[in-house]
This record gives structure tokens, C-alpha cells and sequence, in this order.
């Protein structure tokens, strides 16, 4: 930046910013095939919650996408491989595992098979990061960023201890499995497929606790050693014998069974009775963590939720007769990794019981071992790795302006830069200290756009937004201090006439500077003021106040992504909104040229100064009531009169002058969404002697012929088909409609605030639009509702700076007349 006299920066902030932006939509991507793939999509979503405050979340059933059918013809197979034909499940397990050219042909058949039909998903729902928990869906979405359909984080996790080929895939971001012993496990499955290892995904119910709480709760004996048998919701296995077994190896050991959805299951370990006591066999319960921490040994079968559950509770693991295929290679892992003991009958399962019972130290070292590995990491930590090594490897994205956005990089030059911004008078704390660097960079990070370039392309290639992840807030928010007294006009001044900076033709997205010390309102009542900058290109006012408000809530407000329709349109419909463009483009032919004025000329540098304007907002909109207006048209009347007072004051003016208004076209499916979503009223303001009433009704009706004309909506649908021709063709037409020979100056309304917005302590407030000026276009005027006030900046070619200032004070005095007559 250039040098400021005013201001002193202190470079105390050398660090990257560890903020990130946080995704308002995450898809989790899993299956109803017993509830092992379910549990770990409730843990990501739980830690989502957390870790993304504000995001929405979605599931979706990978089988049940996959086809009508298909969910409970795959349920049929797998119970039944591993309930009668093991060897035919081990023998595919195997095969996938032993031929990297069948897990090859496997997986790209289920990824032709569920991508398209996941893209519907992913298209309707706009994720900002889809996490799988179920490999079929994992190779869905595989295949939709080969294919280039899928540009968001996509992370799965391995929802098994031990990880196999179908499960782990070289093209999305991040494969995660339980334990550091997988990793090489799946480096061997899928040579350079990115593994991490993520802490066990179970909720946050499961973990540590007081055994003899948790039997008092469950009525559970006290001093028993306490066998919890849990064998998935489905209670295949052995389980029968699992139980008989323990039941027989010593009076003290107490069973405990979740039999899960298998009522023949719990009904056939009933049938002899509940052993005095000793044996209690329950179907569907809610009580799962509860019971888990009960117990002094958890015997399962598989290795997946259940055994990861365990381990989060701290409880030790027996491995009973292992099921094929998954389970036995889970068995075998989490045996070598120490967290595991494996019985392959009756007899290791009594030994291990009996040794447990006889060595109390055995089992606290095993309890250990469990609680050790589940303190590693939170489930939390593989969403943040995940999202870190997007960042890191994906190539920065490019995004091609839409032509709403673009027109702004084609009409720009080095004395009209296309940038708008806001300047945010902050508040000191409740302690009277005040906003914080990091107060402003938590802010900012909710700028859109911010972290990239705007590339203004080429005669063939059109503008575009490119991704700079080594850009972070931190880098574009400057932290200053006013070495000698200023007023707020003069520190907006300096920020705004200073250019966004340049590299190899690009232009920087954005930046923004806190300023301590300016002094609004005398010299005993110094402020903080957060001002920004953006290139028109990549939002309009809308889109960044709204994004500023909602990340003072932890609300997000921006979603990238195209316009996307609600549902079909009728016939009636689509003839409505033709005859609405036709009308607009006649109301747009038929205005004419504007009548040039003293706001008109070469604009002599990118040099601005600003005036910023309070008004007490509820006086406003009482005379608003009084006027039969509305606040917006009233407001307008304002500036209608103080442009007459300043265009009359050393003789006779126009009786009218031309000022592009731009409004808002956005709708349901396009409010939170980036960009400019604008179209432009070119009202005939009358700045002509006249009573303020009588000024006020012709704003009115001046204001509401063009908006009855379609025209906003018609000059968007112009400015769209603009966008359809060659770059050169675009630039040329759009310098042609954006300049003073259409109008004469700039002024726009924007709601904003409503009640009080408050960072971090810091009450935010007043807030100044600052708008961008056009070719021979040298003033703007933007107005806000923002709590209690009606905020007003003037913006203007530094050439006219009188003019500016007395347009301020204008504004002043036409407000202090009107309130005189409605007193």
C-alpha cells in the first residue's frame, strides 16, 4: 500500500491467520447396512455441529439412490453370505484384496453406477464438503471428481478398523482410517491414495465414565464381572455361543446382550431363562453407551462401531469367533495394534475371561490402551484435516464471472476502478477496550471473494475469479493507528483512493484496514473503524453486508454456486416473464440520452473524497408516514433536493438529472449467493425548484414508472445476453451502456440492519456504503437503514471535492427542513 502520513502500522502480525472459512453445507454420504455406516455419519455430524458452527447438514442413503430395490436386495446378500455362505464372501473379500485389477473393474462399476445418480444430489443440495462413511458411496463420488463434477472437500472415513481396496480411493481429498497400523494397510490396498488417521467416529456420548454409575443406572449387579455382547444391530455371529460360554466360565461373570433388530435372537437366549440373574438379553435400546461403560469386557465379532465404541469408552475388546471376511481382517489389526484380544473358540474365550477375572492389572492395562488411543485425537480433527489437505492439494480455483460480475472488470480503468466497500464504525467493549486485528480478521474472513485475483482475462478469454490459498485474511487485513487527529472522511480518503494492489495483471479481490483514534464526532470521543474494499466483480452491497451481519452471528450467508431453478415454470409463466423483458427493454430504448451536468466528465484520477452523512431513522420514517411513502422513496427525496440545492447554488441548473439506481433482482434460490444479482432503474430525478412535497411525489412516481416498466429486471436480462458474446465484443458493448451518457450519477438504497450487530463485544455501527463511480460518471451516493440510523456516504472524483461536501451538508439541511415541517 502507499505510504500514509496520517498513519502508523505496526507489522505486529506475522502469523497466518489459522481461520478458515467454515462450510454452510456439509452431505454426508452413507448406507443402511446394519448401523455401523450410520454411526460414524451421527459422529461426523456431531462434530460438524461443532466444529462448523451454523452448517446444515444432509444425508443420503447411497443404496437407496442407487435404485428402488437395491438397499434391501444388498442387505439379503450380506446377511445371508455371512450368515450361510462365509466362504463365498471371504473368497470375494480375497479376490479384492489379492487382484488389484477386480477392486479396479469393482469399484469403477459401482462408480459409474452411483456417481450420476449422487450428482442429482449433490446438484440439488450445493454442499460445501461431502464426508462418506459407506465405500459404495465413496466410489460414487470418485467417480464425480474424476469426471470433474464434484470441486468441493470430499473426505471419507472408514467406518471398519481395518480397511480394505473397495474402501480407500486415490481421487478424493482425504481417505481416514482408525489407527496408525491402517495406514499402511491402505497404502498397500491403493498405492498413493492421501490416508490419514482420524480418532475412532463415534458420538460424544460414548467416552469415559464411572462403572458403578453406569450399573446403578442399568440396575446392573455391582461387584459381577460384567460381559457386555454386542454383535452389530443385526446380531449375526456366534453369539449364542458367546454366550454360554461366558455364562460357563465362571459364576461371577454376568452377560449382558444387545440383540439389536434380531428378535429370534434374543428370543432362542431367553428361552432357558435368565441363569439367576446373570443373563439379561435386550432388543432395541437407547442405552448403548451406558451399557458399554458398565462393562468390564465388550465381546463383539466384527471390529466395526461396536469395538470403536469400546475403544472410546475405555472398555477392553474380545474378538469372538471373528465373521468373515471384514471381521477377521479387523480382528487381526486391532490385535496387532494392542487394542484386541481374539478367541477362535470356547476355549481361548473362557481363558481370556478367566485370566481377566484372575489379573485385574491384564484388564487395566488392556482399559488403558483403549482410553490412550482414544485421546489421541477428537473427531474433529480429521473434518479440519480434511479441509487442510484440500487446501493444500487441489489447484486454486478458477471461476469465470458470470456476465454481471464481469461487466465491472471490462469497464474499469486506472480512474474509475470498479471497487466497492463499507466502512464499519466500531464500538470500544464493556471493559472499554477496543476491537481487536483478530476481531477485524474473524470479520473479514466472511468477505466474499476475498482470498483471490481477479484476472481480467483476454480478447478470447473472459474474466475470471482465481483462488490464492496462500492469500489469508491476515494477509488483507492491515491493523493502523492515527498519529494525529483525523476526521473519518480523511481516513476513507486515504484507504479508498489507494488501488487494490496488482500482480502480473491480476488485481487483488479485496483488503481491508482497522483504524484506532479517528475522531467522528470532537476530540474526546475517538473511534475504531473497519473499512473494506472489494472489486465490484466479485459481490454486490447486498451480498457483502449480508455476509458481514451473518458472521457476526455465526450465521454463513454465501454460497457459491450457479442459479439453480425451484421447479419447472409453466407455459403462462415463461410468457409472463417475457412480456415483463420486452416491456423493460422499451422502457430502456425509449429513455434516451441523459443531459449532461457538472456531476459529468473525465473522472481526473482514481483520487476520492467522501462525505458520510447520519440521520435519525425513526424521524425519517415518521415522515415517511407523513409523505404516504416509503422510508426508500423518502430518503431519495433527499438527495433529489440536496442535489438541487448543490446544482442550483451559483445559478440556474437542470431541472432534472438522471441517476442510475441500482435493485436488487435477487429471489428465494439467489439471496445468499455471491455476485451481483442487480439491475438498474435510470430514474429522471426532479432537482429543480420546488416544495419538498411536491418533490417527494415526484420521486414517487418517477421511481415507480421505471420499476412498473420491468426495467431493472430487463437491463439484468441485457447485461446477460452481453455476456453470450466473444470477451472483445462484451468489453466494447459494456463500456458503450456503463457510462455518463446514460446518466448522470450513481445512488443506491441498501437494507441492512435492523437491530443491534455486535462483533465480538464491539457494537458495530454506523456502517457507510461506499459505492464505485462509472466512465464520466464523477459521483455516487449509497444510503443504508442500519439500526437506528439512515447512513449516507458520497463518494466522488477527489476533483470535485467541494461538490461532495456540500452535497453532505445538503443533506443535512434538507433533513433538518423536512423534520421542521412535520414537527
Amino acid at each position: 500500500m502507499r505510504p500514509n502520513p496520517l498513519l502508523h502500522s505496526y507489522p505486529a502480525h506475522q502469523q497466518p491467520n489459522p481461520t478458515r472459512a467454515i462450510p454452510a453445507r456439509a452431505l454426508i454420504v452413507s448406507a443402511d447396512m446394519g448401523e455401523g455406516h450410520n454411526a460414524t455419519g451421527r459422529a461426523l455430524d456431531e462434530a460438524a455441529a461443532t466444529q462448523w458452527p451454523g452448517v446444515v447438514t444432509r444425508w443420503v442413503d447411497t443404496l437407496d439412490v442407487m435404485g428402488r430395490g437395491v438397499g434391501p436386495l444388498f442387505r439379503q446378500i450380506y446377511v445371508a453370505n455371512v450368515e450361510r455362505t462365509p466362504w463365498l464372501y471371504e473368497f470375494f473379500y480375497d479376490s479384492l484384496c489379492r487382484m488389484p485389477w477386480f477392486a479396479s473393474a469393482s469399484k469403477s462399476f459401482v462408480g459409474i453406477w452411483a456417481g450420476p445418480r449422487l450428482a442429482r444430489q449433490v446438484a440439488e443440495f450445493q454442499p460445501d464438503v461431502v464426508l462418506s462413511t459407506y465405500p459404495l458411496g465413496t466410489a460414487g463420488l470418485a467417480w464425480l471428481r474424476r469426471h470433474g463434477k464434484l470441486d468441493v472437500p470430499v473426505g471419507a472415513w472408514v467406518s471398519d478398523f481395518a480397511p480394505h481396496p473397495f474402501w480407500v480411493y486415490r481421487d478424493i481429498d482425504l481417505n481416514l482410517v482408525m489407527h496408525p497400523v491402517a495406514v499402511a494397510k491402505a497404502a498397500e490396498w491403493v498405492p498413493g491414495a492421501p490416508v490419514a488417521v482420524s480418532a475412532p467416529p463415534v458420538v460424544g456420548r460414548f467416552g469415559p465414565g464411572d462403572r458403578l454409575d453406569a450399573r446403578r443406572h442399568l440396575d446392573l449387579a455391582p461387584d459381577a464381572f460384567l460381559a457386555f455382547v454386542s454383535c452389530g444391530s443385526l446380531g449375526f455371529g456366534s453369539v449364542g455361543s458367546a454366550v454360554a460360554t461366558l455364562l460357563a466360565a465362571d459364576p461371577r461373570v454376568h452377560v449382558v446382550v444387545a440383540c439389536g433388530r434380531n428378535a429370534a435372537l434374543r428370543a432362542s437366549l431367553l428361552a432357558d431363562g435368565d441363569h439367576d440373574g446373570r443373563l439379561r438379553a435386550l432388543g432395541w435400546t437407547d442405552q448403548m453407551p451406558a451399557l458399554t461403560v458398565a462393562s468390564d469386557v465388550v465381546v463383539t465379532n466384527a471390529g466395526g462401531a461396536t469395538s470403536l465404541e469400546a475403544l472410546a469408552c475405555g472398555r477392553a475388546v474380545l474378538m469372538y469367533r471373528p465373521i468373515a471376511a471384514h471381521g477377521r481382517a479387523n480382528a487381526e489389526l486391532m490385535a496387532a495394534a494392542g487394542l484386541a484380544e481374539v478367541c477362535e473358540d470356547e476355549r481361548e474365550l473362557t481363558a481370556a475371561v478367566r485370566r481377566l477375572l484372575d489379573q485385574p492389572d491384564t484388564l487395566a492395562t488392556m482399559e488403558r490402551a483403549a482410553l490412550d488411543n482414544a485421546e489421541e485425537q477428537q473427531v474433529g480433527d480429521g473434518l479440519d484435516a480434511l479441509l487442510d489437505r484440500a487446501e493444500r492439494d487441489r489447484a486454486p480455483e478458477v471461476r469465470r464471472l458470470r456476465p454481471e460480475d464481469a461487466l465491472f472488470v471490462h469497464v474499469q480503468n486506472d480512474q474509475v476502478p470498479q471497487v466497492i466497500g463499507a466502512v464499519l464504525v466500531l464500538g470500544n467493549k464493556a471493559d472499554g477496550s477496543p476491537p481487536t486485528w483478530e476481531d477485524a480478521v474473524y470479520l473479514m474472513d466472511a468477505a466474499p471473494g476475498l482470498h483471490g485475483w481477479i484476472d481480467p482475462g483476454s480478447a478470447w478469454h473472459g474474466p475470471s475469479w482465481r483462488a490464492d490459498p496462500s492469500i489469508t485474511t491476515a494477509d488483507v487485513v492491515e491493523e493502523s493507528w492515527l498519529d494525529r487527529p483525523a476526521d473519518l472522511s480523511t481516513v476513507m480518503d486515504d484507504f479508498f483512493s489507494t488501488p487494490l494492489p496488482v500482480l502480473a495483471g491480476r488485481i487483488r479481490a479485496g483488503e481491508a484496514r482497522l483504524v484506532h483514534g479517528f475522531e467522528p464526532y470532537g476530540p474526546d470521543n475517538a473511534r475504531s473503524a473497519l473499512l473494506l474494499k472489494l472489486h465490484h466483480a466479485t459481490a454486490d452491497g447486498i451480498a457483502v453486508i449480508g455476509a458481514l451481519v451473518n458472521r457476526t452471528r455465526d450465521k454463513p450467508f454465501i454460497v457459491e454456486h450457479p442459479d439453480q431453478p425451484i421447479g419447472p415454470r409453466g407455459f403462462k409463466a415463461r410468457l409472463a416473464d417475457t412480456g415483463e423483458l420486452v416491456r423493460g427493454l422499451v422502457a430502456l430504448a425509449s429513455a434516451g440520452r441523459a443531459t449532461p451536468s457538472l456531476l459529468n466528465g473525465p473522472v481526473s484520477s482514481g483520487a476520492r473524497h467522501h462525505a458520510v452523512v447520519d440521520l435519525p431513522l425513526a424521524q425519517l420514517r415518521a415522515a415517511a408516514r407523513g409523505f404516504h411513502c416509503t422510508t426508500t422513496d423518502l430518503a431519495t427525496s433527499l438527495v433529489a433536493d440536496a442535489l438541487h440545492r448543490v446544482l442550483h447554488e451559483h445559478g440556474p441548473g437542470p431541472e432534472r438529472l438522471r441517476v442510475m439506481m441500482p435493485r436488487s433482482t435477487r429471489t428465494t434460490s439467489t439471496f445468499r449467493t455471491a455476485g451481483n444479482r442487480t439491475g438498474a432503474a435510470s430514474v429522471d430525478l426532479a432537482v429543480g425548484p420546488m416544495p419538498l412535497a411536491e418533490r417527494v411525489a415526484d420521486t414517487v412516481s418517477a421511481t415507480s414508472r421505471q420499476i412498473a416498466s420491468s426495467a431493472p429486471h430487463a437491463a439484468h436480462a441485457v447485461v446477460r445476453v452481453l455476456g453470450l458474446l466473444p470477451p472483445w465484443l462484451h468489453a466494447i458493448l459494456a463500456r458503450w451502456v456503463y457510462r455518463s451518457t446514460w446518466f448522470n450519477a450513481i445512488a443506491s438504497v441498501l437494507p441492512a440492519a435492523r437491530s443491534a450487530v455486535i462483533l465480538r463485544g464491539s457494537r458495530i455501527g454506523p456502517v457507510y456504503p461506499v459505492l464505485a463511480l462509472a466512465p464520466g460518471v464523477r459521483l455516487s451516493i449509497g444510503v443504508m437503514t442500519w439500526g437506528d440510523d439512515l447512513t449516507v456516504c458520497v463518494s466522488g472524483d477527489a476533483g470535485i471535492g467541494g461538490t461532495i461536501d456540500g452535497l453532505g451538508e445538503a443533506i443535512r439541511v434538507a433533513f433538518k427542513e423536512m423534520r421542521t415541517a412535520h414537527s
